[in-house]
């Protein structure tokens, strides 16, 4: 089979690279297309995959259809040279929307509730939707739900341990700040620019940071920005003492790693509620006065602890109760082409 896939995350690359090689395995053949946001391009050449760009689209709502129409015209050109058997996404309705023009399948991964514009669309247009298991949302008979997570596709929990690329002999804390100019971050209440950076400092003052950042930052924190290459982040994370940040993706990919996870955050995920509930291993706060007071008390806890053997051995049990989700995805390719 030829099978484009539709990206438009970072993270989604990490998800969808796994299961590429599978595919690949199997003596199928693919074709990537990718939004440029933030290091899509940097991974997606770190991990060797035939792609092409869709443009680094818009975080104002006014330009997003502008985007939405360019998009659909790229992939539908890349469709019609590649003739695809099969179309693959994560959450697109640009890859749903040109199956439907080619008259193919098109099956869509999503995680996130609060995207209801690009859901309305692509519900329309895929043939199945596949979320976690513990997703708020019913998308009905086309609706598939699996126990497991999409950053279980790439985190391979021993592998991060035992790669130790980077090393820093200081315990530090990884800070995540993002843009919020996603749709599902558009009408959403956010955490207010000054005392976000305000908060950050007085960590700073405390412990050692490296903070990843979508955002400039005023010159007393910009020494502390990550400056590694970005396919490196993960093992930066892996070796952290504390996550605190604003990115449900990438508070996920710290509690899977075993890492202690301080997710702020106005808005919630049903995956972030039910790893905090069930494991222990993210703290989800709301940056309220009284929320980033409670934010603080954990830091110190977490700093001032000797190891994170504990969330290391949660870690482990959640990763033995989930299911193979690139397993489950490859399945329901073959069951729909």
């Amino acid at each position: 089979m030829n099978i484009l896939i539709d990206v438009g995350h970072p993270a989604h690359i990490h998800f969808f690279n796994p299961i590429i090689k599978r595919l690949e395995q199997d003596g199928h053949t693919y074709f990537l297309c990718i939004r440029e946001k933030d290091c899509s391009v940097q991974i997606a050449t770190s991990y060797n995959l035939n792609y092409t760009s869709k443009g680094k689209g818009s975080y104002s709502l006014i330009f997003k259809p502008f985007y939405l129409i360019r998009a659909i015209r790229k992939i539908y050109k890349t469709a019609k040279s590649f003739n695809p058997d099969i179309f693959l996404s994560f959450a697109s309705p640009y890859a749903g929307i040109v199956a439907s023009f080619m008259h193919k399948p098109h099956i869509t991964f999503d995680d996130t509730e609060s995207d209801p514009i690009l859901q309305w669309i692509y519900k329309r247009y895929s043939s199945k939707i596949i979320t976690p298991k513990c997703f708020q949302k019913d998308f009905g008979k086309k609706h598939l739900r699996v126990n497991s997570y999409k950053e279980l596709s790439y985190l391979n929990f021993q592998q991060f341990q035992e790669n130790a690329d980077y090393k820093n002999d200081q315990d530090y804390i990884l800070v995540r700040i993002v843009n919020h100019g996603n749709m599902h971050d558009v009408f959403g209440k956010k955490w207010d620019y000054k005392t976000k950076m305000q908060f950050i400092k007085n960590i700073s003052e405390k412990y050692p940071v490296l903070i990843s950042s979508e955002v400039a930052l005023p010159k007393n924190l910009e020494k502390f920005r990550f400056n590694l290459s970005e396919d490196k982040f993960l093992q930066v994370l892996a070796h952290a003492k504390l996550l605190v940040g604003e990115s449900a993706t990438v508070a996920m990919e710290s509690a899977l790693l075993g890492i202690p996870s301080l997710f702020i955050d106005y808005n919630t995920r049903g995956y972030i509620t039910e790893v905090e509930k069930d494991y222990n291993l993210i703290k989800h706060i709301i940056p309220s006065e009284e929320g980033l007071s409670e934010a603080t008390e954990f830091i110190h806890q977490i700093m001032n602890k000797q190891t994170n053997q504990g969330y290391k051995e949660r870690a482990e049990n959640l990763h033995s109760e989930k299911e193979n989700i690139v397993n489950f995805i490859i399945k329901q390719v073959y069951l729909t082409a």
